[in-house]
């Protein structure tokens, strides 16, 4: 009941049923209104390679908080259910570091982009890498 009252108050709508917690949720450009020009073009194609390759790879993280708020990220977070091992054979400038949690080092002139992984609840493993800019 309070709950009720407090989301009343606050204008908080109620939550949709029909969202999966397992899928991400995608939002069209018109959605987001992110400016593309802030992506990294270097992020880009680690996102589009791990695609095309049949892998799930998103940016994620601060980057896309920036990106939302309409600031050029410093870095790009990269989410994906590939392991190091597949990562390494995708890219000819790949380096894997670490024993225990593993990354992934993408290297693009003096840029580079890091992933590493972490397992998560939901059903895309957590994956993070980072693209430094």
């Amino acid at each position: 009941m309070i709950k009720k009252l407090i989301r009343r108050i606050l204008g908080v709508k109620e939550k949709p049923a029909a969202i999966n917690p397992k899928e991400p949720l995608r939002l069209s450009a018109q959605e987001h209104g992110i400016n593309l020009q802030l992506l990294s073009p270097n992020a880009l194609r680690v996102t589009q390679t791990l695609q095309e390759a049949g892998f799930k790879a998103f940016v994620v993280g601060g980057a896309v908080r920036d990106l939302l708020l309409g600031v050029k990220p410093k870095d790009f977070d990269i989410a994906t259910n590939a392991t190091p091992e597949q990562i390494k054979r995708l890219f000819r400038r790949a380096f894997i570091i670490g024993r225990r949690f593993q990354i992934v080092h993408v290297m693009f002139g003096q840029e580079y982009v890091l992933r590493s992984g972490h397992p998560r609840s939901a059903g895309l493993p957590r994956r993070y890498g980072r693209f430094t800019q």
